[in-house]
């Protein structure tokens, strides 16, 4: 790396480090959902932690930020530059946190899991096939109530 590529590595590192975390995640998890990849391929294909992945495509994560050596290799992965990341999307509506499942969507999920392929499954909620199971079988015993 020469000096000038030194010096705009700098730039966009602070760049990032301005950019709000909402932004940052709102755009990466649009960029992977695009991707069809689950968290663990992206997990497996970057060397990042399966948690990581998890933080970004979790909706309720609210304090969370991805460093920015993990942005950047992840979108190498996606084939996207960082400065997409950090660009606010016009007409974006920030996602609020999901605290909890309501009804409808707890039958909606245990539904799919009986239809479903588990890797489809998995894909369409962005879940391992351990915490899906899990999911189903907590789900399940609150719609029996």
């Amino acid at each position: 790396m020469d000096l000038q590529q030194q010096k705009e590595f700098i730039r966009i590192y602070k760049q990032y480090q301005n950019t709000d975390k909402d932004i940052i995640k709102a755009n990466l998890k649009i960029y992977m959902n695009e991707s069809d990849l689950l968290n663990i391929q992206i997990a497996e294909r970057t060397e990042v932690a399966l948690q990581t992945i998890y933080y970004i495509r979790k909706n309720n994560s609210n304090n969370y930020k991805p460093d920015f050596m993990t942005t950047l290799i992840i979108c190498d992965l996606l084939r996207i530059s960082i400065t997409e990341v950090m660009q606010s999307i016009p007409g974006l509506k920030m996602l609020k946190p999901i605290t909890k499942w309501d009804m409808t969507a707890k039958q909606e999920f245990v539904t799919d899991y009986e239809n479903m392929n588990i890797l489809e499954l998995c894909k369409k909620y962005h879940l391992t096939p351990r915490t899906a199971q899990e999911y189903n079988k907590n789900f399940s015993r609150d719609i029996e109530k």
